[in-house]
């Protein structure tokens, strides 16, 4: 079994979705991603391209389009990040209310009451839970995949010296 790389921007999510059901997984992914970030620029670099639209691929695509940048500007809002301009297209917005799980008169005011202001401002009505993400100060983490290519080069260099130190220098001969 091939083990698929989780997206680490939203422009990954809607390039790795191919309908609806691959689009929730790939948001989840990205979700567990975030809470591994550690810098505000690693946070931006996560939300700045724009992702393609995914009202093309399948038929809840819109509110697909409309979710990724109420995210991203609920993102920016709470990390005081600056906002990507691909937010404010008309793409990103719906025309008409989508209240999730909106069978109950309940839920309906629920997700209404409960709706974060850049849901709410696209006509998305969600209870919308954005992972615990801790910023710290210093310098951002490394991943495991520059930490190998580090340790390579690192041992590389250490091998040159120790086959610059065998030769002998003439110079030095007694």
């Amino acid at each position: 079994m091939k083990l698929q790389k989780r997206p680490e921007s939203l422009s990954e999510v809607t390039a790795l979705s191919l309908n609806e059901e691959t689009f929730g997984r790939n948001l989840a992914d990205f979700e567990h991603e975030l809470v591994r970030m550690s810098s505000r620029r690693s946070l931006f670099a996560s939300i700045e391209k724009r992702p393609p639209l995914l009202i093309e691929r399948f038929a809840t695509g819109h509110i697909a389009d409309a979710w990724l940048a109420a995210y991203a500007e609920e993102l920016a809002f709470r990390f005081e990040l600056p906002y990507p301009e691909w937010l404010w297209e008309a793409d990103r917005f719906l025309s008409s209310p989508y209240i999730h799980d909106g069978h109950s008169a309940r839920l309906k005011v629920w997700h209404t009451i409960k709706s974060p202001p850049a849901f709410s401002r696209r006509n998305l009505f969600v209870d919308v839970r954005i992972p615990p993400i801790q910023l710290r100060a210093g310098r951002p983490r490394k991943s495991a995949r520059h930490k190998r290519e580090m340790n390579r080069l690192r041992v590389a260099r250490y091998r040159e010296r120790g086959k610059e130190s065998k030769v002998e220098d003439p110079a030095r001969r007694d």
